[in-house]
C-alpha cells in the first residue's frame, strides 16, 4: 500500500478529523481566515526569494540567540544542498541590510562551506521590531518538530529503499520487525485514537524511545520476550496498551542479568513467570506503574529512575511471591521496601501493594 497522499486529500482529512482533535475548531478557523485577509489588506504577503551576497546579511543579537559552533558543525557534517532550507530575513525601508530571523546557523554553515551568496526569503517592512516578532513566532508557536514516530517512519523508509548499513536505519528495521512478529502496533496514542490511521493489531506500544532503548539493553530476543510476556499476562489493559513501565522493568532485569552473566541460569520463560506472580499482587499494569513511582520515592526520598525502580519492583514482588524459585537480578543497596511492608501512604501504592501492607 502506498504511503503517498496528495495535499488536497490530506487537507480533507484534516477538515474531517480536526473538530474532534481541536476544541472550537470551526470558530478558530474562521478567525484565522479573517486574520489572513486583514494581513493581506495591510500589504503583508508571502516573502520574495532572492539571492544575496554575504555582505548584505546581518544578525541582530538583541533578537537572535548566540551562534552555537556545535550546531553549525552538525549542519555541515550532514550537509546536503538539496535539503537546505531558505534563510529568512527582514529588510527595512531605511537601508539595504537584511536581518536574519530564521536560519542563522544555516547561513553561517553556508559561508564556512564557501558560499559567497545565499538564497533568502525577504520580508520588506517598515516595522522596526518585525525581526523580533518573527523570531518569536518561528521559535515558539511556529515550530512542530518531528516526533520519534515520524523519525522511525523515515528510518524504515530508508531501509526499504536499500540503506541497510546505517546503524539507526538497521535498528529501526529490527525494532519494527519484532513488533510485527509480536502483533503489536508501534504507534503514538494520538494515532491509536484515529480509526483511519491506527494499526490493525489488538495491542499497541506508544513509547518509541523505550522501544529503541529496549533493543539496546536486551537485544532482539529480549525485546521479543518482554513484549510477548506483557501481552500474555497484562494484555487486557485499556485500549490494548503494552505498559511501558513493565516493559522497561523487564529490559532492566535483562540488562542486569546479562551484566552479571547469569541469564543462562534463568528459565527461558522467566519474564512470563515474573509477570504472572506480579499479577497475583495487582491485576492492573497501569496502577502498578504509578504505584511503583510512589513507592520508590517513599523508600528512597529521591526522584525515580524508571528502569531501576520497575526492575527492582519486579525483583521484590517475585521473591516475595515465589521465595523458592529463581533469584531475579538486582543492584546492590537498591530497595523499594516491599518486603518490609513499608508501603507509601499514597492511595495508588496502598491499592497496588495492599497485599504487603502491614
Amino acid at each position: 500500500m502506498s504511503n503517498v497522499k496528495m495535499l488536497v486529500d490530506v487537507v480533507n482529512e484534516v477538515k474531517k478529523e480536526a473538530p474532534d482533535d481541536v476544541p472550537n475548531w470551526s470558530s478558530k478557523l474562521a478567525e484565522a481566515k479573517v486574520n489572513l485577509q486583514n494581513q493581506i489588506a495591510k500589504g503583508r504577503v508571502l516573502p520574495k526569494i532572492e539571492m544575496h551576497p554575504l555582505e548584505n546579511l546581518a544578525f541582530n543579537y538583541s533578537v537572535q540567540r548566540d551562534v552555537r559552533p556545535g550546531h553549525v558543525m552538525n549542519i555541515m557534517k550532514k550537509f546536503d544542498p538539496r535539503v537546505c532550507g531558505v534563510v529568512s530575513a527582514v529588510r527595512l525601508s531605511s537601508g539595504p541590510t537584511l536581518y536574519i530571523f530564521d536560519g542563522q546557523h544555516r547561513a553561517v554553515a553556508l559561508a564556512l562551506l564557501g558560499k559567497k551568496e545565499i538564497q533568502v526569503a525577504v520580508v520588506d517592512t517598515d516595522e522596526p521590531a518585525f525581526d523580533a516578532e518573527a523570531f518569536e513566532i518561528v521559535n515558539d508557536s511556529g515550530i512542530l518538530r518531528a516526533g520519534t514516530e515520524e523519525i522511525h517512519r523515515c528510518l524504515l523508509h530508508r531501509y526499504k529503499m536499500g540503506e541497510t548499513e546505517t546503524e539507526r536505519v538497521a535498528t529501526a528495521h529490527a525494532v519494527q520487525k519484532i513488533f510485527d512478529e509480536c502483533e503489536i502496533d508501534l504507534e503514538p496514542k494520538r494515532v491509536r485514537k484515529s480509526t483511519g490511521k491506527c494499526g490493525p493489531n489488538k495491542h499497541y506500544f506508544s513509547h518509541f524511545d523505550y522501544a529503541y532503548k529496549g533493543i539496546k539493553m536486551a537485544g532482539e530476543q529480549g525485546l521479543k520476550d518482554a513484549l510477548t510476556a506483557i501481552r500474555v499476562v497484562y494484555g487486557d489493559e485499556e485500549g490494548g496498551e503494552i505498559n511501558q513501565g513493565l516493559f522497561i522493568g523487564l529490559m532492566k532485569q535483562y540488562q542486569m542479568g546479562a551484566e552479571a552473566k547469569r541469564l543462562s541460569r534463568l528459565p527461558e520463560d522467566w519474564m512470563l513467570k515474573m509477570l504472572m506472580s506480579l499479577r497475583e499482587v495487582c491485576p492492573s499494569a497501569t496502577l502498578i506503574h504509578t504505584a511503583t513511582k510512589k513507592q520508590w520515592q517513599h523508600a528512597n526520598g529521591v526522584g525515580w529512575d524508571a528502569p531501576v525502580a520497575m526492575g527492582h519492583m519486579l525483583k521484590e514482588t517475585y521473591q516475595i511471591e515465589q521465595p523458592d524459585s529463581f533469584e531475579p537480578s538486582y543492584m546492590p543497596n537498591v530497595t523499594l521496601k516491599l518486603d518490609e511492608g513499608d508501603i507509601a501512604p499514597d492511595s495508588e501504592a496502598q491499592t497496588a501493594f495492599n497485599k504487603y501492607v502491614k
